[in-house]
């Protein structure tokens, strides 16, 4: 037999126990593991002393921990329930009109309970002149192992429990439906759907627990039991009169099962025994525990708490001094045994320890460098008994602002760092520790100079366009080398307003400063940024922001009687050229026209222009050549202008005037205006008629 079920708890298994920590500056304890022969887990840690550590001379005292049937599951349990027609007789089960497959199931189901902390998989198998192992899986196909905890349906009820349960005489239900295996008894098909169930598993170990209450009646013989897989035991139980051996039909036995696969076979008298009967077939014990010092004779460890033997799953704690121990290197191994119903078996765990004579110490320096940046620190120590000793460096701060804190890379090395976070003058000592004298300690200086913060500018973009008026908020992250600095910052927004306080928001090392600006003035602004920490080093970082008015043009637009949309129309930002060889609308006539808009990204100047050559309006009565507008924005302030070459025939130029039309309309040449939207208007041509119908020609705006 190679695994077994501990009483108690369910199946022990072969298993991996954590480790265990010991005091800062000391070795961890690894627990050494093994599994006895039917592949229960036997542990055995010393946790004291440490592996390598440095005692002083006399006894040792060695504690430690040991367990047996403990650990993470790494077997599978499959059970084989017969369901024959004999299982219907009654039978002296405690509920009273049990039959023996209600003892049956009930065992089964037991076993599925004790076996949720042990065991990894779980299968279920049922036969009676066949055999079938059963589908625990709601999901679609075939699925015949599955987890001990596992209700896939969500039906409150474990799948396998649930299918161990629904069998009745030569039948059961899974999640296939329900199959009718006979009602005569065949082993050799109950073996052949086990291994086929195993088969499935992906533990390393898998026990079959076999369960018959009649002998074998059906062909094929109980044959191929060699060729079961080494990693699968069967173990079976003749429940009730027939015992292990009984073959009056020469097809094979629960006994020729059991040893064809290097298990065991009992035979239970009473019924109501079955449940106990499966947990003590497979129970593990923790017999004793030894101590031997190098190489020495064992010397069995009295002190275990609780006292031994326990039997699985358990776990025990121990302690025992050895003999003194002279300076040198000594081996000690503790030694745990154990049985499981494959017989003996046991493991060792080993420590050496080693005498130290006191070491002398130099811990280097003085030593010099920047707040937030590591220091190499080297010290020495000689100890002329070995090097197994324990080292640790420690600061302390002599000038330095409150809330500073330094750290080493790695205390407990000879080469390694320190970072502080602020700068200052530091006492650093180095202490050697051998175990037998007091710790030796050694110090030396630090001087840490101040590092400046490094801001970055994440908003606005560099470039960023933005209209006069309008918020531009400015966040700037800011690092610093020295976490234990404050900081503040101010913004110089570069158009003639004082230099503003930003705001602080903080944290270790880091932090941002923001601030919000209205900038009035068009142009290119170098707007600078300075972060200073509170030992009066600052760093600064620039961002150009270039403020804009926003232009539109158009050549031609009407609204009234008759309505034309700006045409054609150019906006910006961004840049646009917009062009229509000729516009013939109800009202006008109107030749080449053209509308620009750019804004310059670098210097912020914004240009808005439209021309016609030539229109005609109101059906000939306005006839006007030559119609261009302009509207400039940069950083020398904004210009308006246009020019008219004639209106019907009378040459115009750059000033601005008025031509009446009796009866039809009044032309506005050259207008300079503010619209009602703020906008800054240049009207070319503005005709307004009797009738309410207006006309502009060559328009540019900003704003």
């Amino acid at each position: 037999m190679k695994h077994l079920l501990s009483k108690g708890s369910g199946l022990a298994v072969i298993a991996s126990v954590a480790a265990l920590a010991t005091t800062a500056g000391t070795a961890i304890a690894h627990p050494v593991a093994d599994t006895l022969p039917a592949g229960t887990n036997l542990s055995v840690s010393i946790d004291t002393p440490a592996d390598g550590a440095v005692l002083p001379p006399g006894p040792v005292t060695v504690a430690g921990t040991a367990s047996v049937g403990t650990g993470q599951p790494n077997t599978g349990l499959i059970t084989v329930i017969d369901v024959s027609g004999s299982t219907t007789a009654g039978s002296d089960c405690p509920t009273p009109g049990d039959t023996v497959i209600d003892c049956e199931k009930a065992a089964a189901i037991a076993l599925n309970g004790l076996a949720v902390d042990a065991v990894g998989e779980v299968g279920a198998v049922f036969f009676g002149s066949n055999a079938q192992a059963a589908d625990l899986d709601p999901a679609a196909g075939t699925q015949l192992i599955t987890t001990p905890t596992a209700d896939l349906d969500g039906n409150g009820e474990r799948d396998v429990e649930q299918v161990i349960g629904s069998a009745q005489a030569s039948q059961f239900t899974d999640f296939a439906g329900t199959t009718a295996v006979g009602g005569g008894t065949s082993y050799g098909n109950a073996v052949t759907a086990a291994v086929a169930a195993a088969s499935q598993s992906s533990m390393d170990r898998v026990l079959v627990a076999f369960l018959s209450d009649g002998q074998n009646l059906e062909a094929p013989p109980v044959s191929g039991l060699e060729d079961v897989a080494e990693h699968i035991d069967f173990h079976t139980f003749a429940v009730g009169t027939f015992g292990c051996d009984s073959d009056p039909l020469g097809l094979g036995s629960l006994q020729d099962i059991a040893d064809g696969t290097g298990g065991e076979c009992r035979e239970v008298d009473n019924i109501a025994d079955l449940p106990g009967d499966l947990l003590e077939a497979f129970a593990a014990e923790l017999s004793g525990l030894s101590l031997s010092v190098d190489g020495g004779p064992a010397t069995p460890i009295t002190s275990v708490t609780p006292p031994l033997p326990q039997e699985g799953p358990a776990d025990v704690d121990y302690t025992v001094d050895t003999e003194p121990l002279g300076p040198g290197v000594h081996e000690l191994c503790v030694t745990a045994t154990g049985s499981d119903a494959g017989g003996n078996g046991s493991v060792t765990d080993c420590h050496t320890v080693t005498i130290n004579a006191a070491p002398q110490v130099d811990p280097g320096g003085p030593y010099a460098g920047q707040e937030g940046s590591p220091v190499g620190v080297l010290g020495d120590v000689v100890d002329p008994d070995g090097p197994n000793l324990t080292t640790q460096w420690s600061v302390a701060p002599v000038t330095a602002d409150p809330g500073t804190a330094c750290a080493f890379a790695d205390p407990s090395a000879l080469a390694t760092t320190i970072t502080c976070t602020d700068d200052g003058t530091f006492e650093l000592t180095l202490t050697a520790d051998d175990g037998v004298n007091p710790p030796v300690s050694e110090t030396t200086t630090l001087e840490l100079t101040n590092e400046a913060p490094v801001p970055t500018i994440t908003a606005p973009a560099d470039g960023t366009l933005a209209e006069p008026g309008e918020p531009v908020e400015f966040v700037v992250p800011f690092t610093d080398a020295g976490s234990n600095d404050t900081h503040t910052c101010t913004v110089d927004f570069d158009d003639g307003t004082p230099i503003a306080d930003g705001e602080v928001d903080q944290g270790a090392g880091s932090g941002t400063c923001t601030a919000t600006h209205e900038f009035t003035t068009v142009g290119a602004h170098q707007v600078l940024v300075r972060v200073t920490d509170d030992d009066g080093e600052s760093g600064t970082a620039v961002v150009t922001v270039v403020v804009f008015l926003p232009g539109e043009a158009f050549a031609i637009q009407a609204a009234g009687p008759v309505t034309i949309q700006k045409t054609p129309h150019a906006t910006c930002p961004p840049d646009e050229i917009e062009t229509l060889a000729q516009l013939n609308v109800a009202i006008a006539v109107v030749d080449a026209l053209n509308a620009e808009c750019t804004v310059d990204p670098d210097t912020g100047e914004t240009v808005a222009y439209a021309s016609i050559d030539g229109a005609s309006l109101l059906g000939g009565a306005i006839v006007i050549s030559n119609i261009e507008s302009s509207c400039v924005s940069n950083a020398d302030g904004v210009t308006r202008s246009s020019r008219v070459g004639t209106i019907n025939g009378v040459p115009i130029g750059t000033g601005s005037g008025a031509i009446s039309i009796p009866l039809v309309a009044t032309v506005f040449y050259n207008e300079t205006t503010t619209n009602s939207s703020g906008q800054l208007v240049q009207n070319a041509i503005r005709v307004q008629t009797v009738l309410g119908q207006q006309i502009i020609l060559a328009g540019c705006r900003l704003g």
